[in-house]
């Protein structure tokens, strides 16, 4: 089976996590498909960053719950990896999907758990990835396992898949049988608990339950995986054109 590479908040190897710039070059250089952050504005709105912070990102003081998309727009998001890139936004969750439209195979979303979605917002989301007519290739993930039973509630028919995020090897034992119970969901794991535990990966595969391994940057555990059957590998640096 021909492994499915996916690009860590895009190419953020080569370009400035979580931008526009970053997804582009993701699809550039060959990346099967993209992963990325989100978390909601001030306002409600679906924004692609990772940290609950900006200082990392855009070198600035608060906290994104606390600012509107108009704030967040106002900010640089791509100076503090090169200065080739100041003037990268903050994407909104839209502006992603189009950005990503061409990549070839799915969008996984890691959705942060800081902070609670209420309903509408979920139901927005859901909407947004039905307009840019992106449901069979978006996966929605989250280590809020609330959030993922929100979604699938409003998911009428589990038209859109879902991910159980997990870090440890009793959690996804856990969430495994949920994940096999919701139907139209996948694992998504940290990479060493698979490389550890690999009857994980055989237990997953028994109940028809996918897995995604996270966040393999060295050819060697890239190669090991594939050798105890994880196909979905999420990376940095090991896209095609740079294995």
């Amino acid at each position: 089976m021909e492994p499915e590479i996916i690009a860590h908040r895009g190419f953020s190897a080569v370009a400035p996590e979580n931008t526009l710039a970053a997804f582009a070059a993701a699809i550039e250089h060959g990346a099967d498909s993209i992963e990325l952050d989100l978390q909601l504005a001030a306002d409600g709105i679906p924004v692609v960053i990772h940290d609950p912070k900006l200082k990392r990102t855009t070198g600035t003081k608060g906290k994104v719950f606390k600012k509107t998309l108009s704030e967040l727009k106002q900010l640089d998001a791509g100076a503090w990896f090169h200065p080739q890139f100041s003037g990268q936004q903050i994407p909104t969750f839209a502006e992603a999907l189009h950005s990503a439209s061409g990549i070839r195979r799915n969008i996984y979303l890691d959705v942060k758990t800081n902070g609670d979605w209420p309903d509408l917002a979920i139901a927005n989301l859901r909407e947004t990835i039905f307009t840019h007519h992106t449901q069979d290739k978006t996966i929605v993930a989250s280590f809020n396992h609330q959030f993922i039973e929100q979604f699938r509630q409003q998911d009428t028919g589990a038209q859109i898949t879902i991910g159980y995020l997990v870090a440890t090897r009793s959690a996804y034992k856990a969430q495994l049988l949920k994940a096999a119970a919701a139907g139209n969901a996948i694992m998504m794991s940290e990479y060493r608990v698979l490389l550890k535990y690999p009857s994980l990966v055989e237990a997953g595969q028994k109940l028809g339950v996918d897995v995604v391994a996270w966040t393999v940057d060295k050819p060697k555990h890239f190669q090991r995986l594939l050798a105890i059957g994880v196909h979905r590998i999420i990376t940095n640096t090991l896209l095609k054109s740079s294995q």
